[in-house]
């Protein structure tokens, strides 16, 4: 998944709340998330020198702690030439620990900032979906994460890149079920009954609304909820649950 302006709309639900769901997760001071998008500040980007291709880069499209603002040299990382912009390739945790020099010479942060908030830890993990890396939650610290804090970021990730995805799909999949409906009713002969072209599309409907269930623990309303996340209105979504047969406990297999 490559992000692009339109997705980057279509991603907001879910983009602040897993970044202030792996700050909450850590004893962090700040928590980011980048995501796989192409290049596009190349002639003003920081670290052009650091991207010999500028086709791909990680986009800066969520920060919480000490502070949300997403401009700044690190709003683009170069993808495969920094210690962040390897972790979409490797799909590894990248760890790392020290003075605040150290950090700042492995191009993690501005020295004056990583002094003046004490950070002396970071640790970055891959968001993946459908079997592809589509970006990075990272969290600075005082000092790297316990096993429990790792463990708790690596499942917040994987939560997020499921609710990434499967927004990203729904409203491909919208725009996609409007296009057929639309080609369909004008190759349909006159008096005639038209075919159902949209039953693929209905199917990954169904997948793609179990998925963001699963995520939500079967929770439809609420600012967390899965209506939240496909940007649907509770009775909107509740009405496509019971047109494609869905029960949103079995989804989240869990009992009534």
């Amino acid at each position: 998944m490559t992000l692009t302006p339109l997705s980057r709309a279509a991603l907001e639900p879910a983009l602040q709340p897993l970044a202030d769901a792996a700050l909450a997760a850590t004893a962090g001071v700040l928590a980011r998330v980048w995501l796989v998008g192409p290049g596009d500040l190349c002639a003003a980007c920081a670290q052009r020198a650091r991207c010999p291709e500028r086709s791909r880069c990680l986009h800066l499209v969520a920060s919480g702690g000490l502070t949300a603002r997403l401009d700044g040299p690190f709003r683009r990382y170069p993808i495969g030439s920094t210690e962040v912009g390897r972790v979409p390739l490797t799909r590894e945790p990248y760890h790392a620990s020290g003075e605040p020099a150290e950090l700042a010479a492995r191009g993690l942060a501005d020295l004056t900032w990583l002094t003046h908030h004490d950070v002396r830890g970071f640790v970055a993990v891959p968001l993946e979906y459908g079997g592809h890396a589509i970006g990075v939650v990272a969290v600075f610290m005082s000092t790297l994460p316990s096993g429990h804090e790792h463990a708790a970021l690596t499942h917040i990730a994987e939560l997020g890149a499921v609710a990434l995805g499967s927004l990203r799909a729904y409203r491909e999949l919208a725009t996609d079920r409007n296009r057929v409906a639309a080609r369909a009713a004008r190759r349909t002969p006159r008096g005639e009954p038209a075919p159902d072209p949209l039953r693929p599309l209905a199917e990954s409907e169904r997948r793609i609304i179990e998925d963001v269930l699963r995520h939500t623990g079967g929770r439809v309303s609420g600012p967390r909820g899965a209506a939240a996340i496909l940007r649907m209105k509770p009775t909107t979504l509740f009405s496509r649950l019971k047109k494609l047969g869905i029960d949103r406990h079995d989804a989240t297999g869990r009992s009534r």
